[in-house]
């Protein structure tokens, strides 16, 4: 019989060796797990790197650290037009089947990532997935948001020059400001405006109001989007006692006063005894909802979702696409000068400003710049997800099998170097100089309101706001650069709207006359 000593000894080895036994059948099962993903899973053939084939967990990092746009391009640059980011999805880099997914023919769904936009228990247009029903839906508003309604409205434009107007008001100091914010409120106040009716919308540029607050907070909550989308619960629940803990988290709660906020203004609109005096989608929609054939598939609760949805995304795109021009041009003064020439030489009306119709068709050096930026910084996630039909399909020669989940990476499109030279350069000369069957191969691959017949409905609208914003405040102002602000700052997260990194985007402007600037 051992004794003590020895019977510790024996023990202590036999523990070692049981240890020692577990630990290589661990590796053993999974380097076998790991060999049948790789080898017998449906997307097998795809290229892309082994440990995406085998587990969501990368992928979701890169979106809880905002990087997902950044490092799916470098995917693309490594492994092709297609590549599996996840056991279950792929991203593609090719026109043609962006086409083919986003496109009319085949009819591709949503993915439950949608889930997460729906408002008041309904499904905006946005939030909605199967085809048909957003083909249905986009018919209640499409034509509200048409060019030819945008344009032609005198008052639309008038309002938006106001608010444009209001912008420069608080520049001419000479004193620094943040772009972001300001244009933030821009957009609100001309969304809220289209949305609401003239009675109800915001002045939020050039009022310290409740709503400048709101929107801080949905920004901040920007970097914590991925995290609440992957993780709900958990964020619900972290959400609550951050708040509790200390009031530097108050901004957590954003997403819950915006829709509130929202629907306080839906229902003072309906209420309005001059709701049916206004131009309003507020309206239209209510006269839809009193047409009988509707079937009753408009609803108050689908109405505020809608006006929830309209209003955070145009507020949302437009400040993120206007930050960003406002920062190129201020890298780039030849082309401020450019554009400065170009509306100095168009009639003035009233106002002392150009009309949209000329800024819009007789600035070129805008027309550049916008696209440039447009190609540079999409202000969106690039999550635009869509499922693959039954029978799966081929993707730039890569069959894809049915239920995968599907992305366009617009960024990778529009970092194509054999379409865009020097995709990584700031050049709207691409946009000007070449012949024109040069420009439409550029303009074939420039998406930054999407394709097919789930395009942007806004694209007019954003245009107007954009053109009549930059020609406010480079008429006769330039921008300078601020040491607060610079490119790691204003380096573009892969969020939901797409925010600088800093959140912020601080710039001084100074009055010119006559091409001399006046200290």
């Amino acid at each position: 019989m051992p004794s003590p000593p020895e019977h510790t000894l024996f023990y202590t080895l036999t523990v070692q060796a049981l240890c020692s036994t577990l630990a290589v059948v661990f590796i053993v099962l999974i380097y076998a797990w790991l060999a049948y993903l790789l080898g017998n899973g449906s997307l097998r053939h795809v290229p892309g790197p082994w440990y995406c084939k085998v587990s969501n967990i990368p992928l979701s990092i890169y979106e809880i650290l905002c990087r997902r746009s950044d490092i799916i391009l470098d995917l693309h640059k490594k492994y092709g037009p297609v590549v599996q980011i996840a056991p279950n999805e792929v991203s593609v880099a090719d026109l043609e089947a962006t086409k083919q997914i986003y496109g009319t023919k085949d009819r591709w769904a949503k993915s439950d990532y949608f889930d997460h936009f729906m408002g008041y228990g309904r499904r905006s247009i946005f939030a909605t997935k199967p085809y048909e029903d957003h083909r249905i839906k986009r018919k209640y508003t499409s034509s509200f948001y048409q060019a030819k309604a945008i344009y032609k409205l005198p008052e639309i434009e008038e309002h938006i020059k106001s608010r444009s107007l209001a912008v420069l008001d608080q520049v001419r100091n000479g004193e620094d400001v943040d772009a972001l914010s300001l244009t933030s409120w821009y957009a609100l106040d001309n969304i809220t405006f289209l949305v609401l009716g003239p009675n109800h919308g915001t002045h939020s540029v050039d009022q310290t109001c409740t709503e400048r607050g709101i929107l801080e907070g949905l920004k901040y909550q920007q970097f914590i989007g991925p995290f609440r989308y992957r993780c709900p619960r958990l964020y619900n629940y972290a959400s609550l006692l951050l708040q509790r803990a200390s009031s530097r988290f108050r901004y957590l709660s954003a997403d819950g006063k915006f829709p509130t906020w929202c629907e306080k203004k839906l229902f003072a609109a309906l209420k309005d005894p001059r709701l049916n005096e206004t131009h309003s989608l507020v309206r239209h929609l209510w006269e839809l909802k009193q047409d009988d054939t509707n079937t009753g598939s408009i609803d108050v609760p689908y109405m505020a979702a809608e006006v929830l949805d309209n209003i955070d995304a145009a507020e949302a795109t437009i400040g993120v696409t206007a930050t960003y021009l406002i920062w190129k041009l201020t890298e780039a003064p030849e082309w401020q000068d450019k554009i400065r020439q170009e509306l100095s030489a168009l009639p003035k009306q009233d106002d002392g400003c150009p009309s949209f119709a000329d800024i819009d068709t007789r600035v070129p050096s805008l027309e550049a710049c916008l696209r440039e930026v447009y190609r540079l910084h999409p202000s969106s996630s690039g999550k635009n997800e869509r499922l693959v039909p039954l029978g799966g399909c081929t993707l730039a020669g890569v069959f894809v099998p049915e239920h995968t989940v599907v992305t366009s990476s617009v960024l990778a499109l529009h970092y194509d170097g054999e379409v865009y030279s020097d995709p990584d350069r700031f050049l709207p000369c691409r946009w000007i100089d070449g012949s024109e069957e040069q420009r439409k191969v550029l303009d074939a691959q420039l998406i930054p309101f999407g394709y097919g017949g789930r395009v942007c409905l806004g694209k007019a609208l954003a245009t107007m706001e954009l053109k009549l914003l930059i020609a406010s405040l480079y008429l006769e102002h330039e921008s300078l650069a601020t040491l607060a602000t610079n490119a790691v700052s204003m380096k573009q997260c892969s969020t939901h709207d797409a925010v600088p990194r800093g959140l912020e985007c601080v710039v001084r402007f100074r009055r010119m006359k006559d091409n001399a600037t006046l200290e």
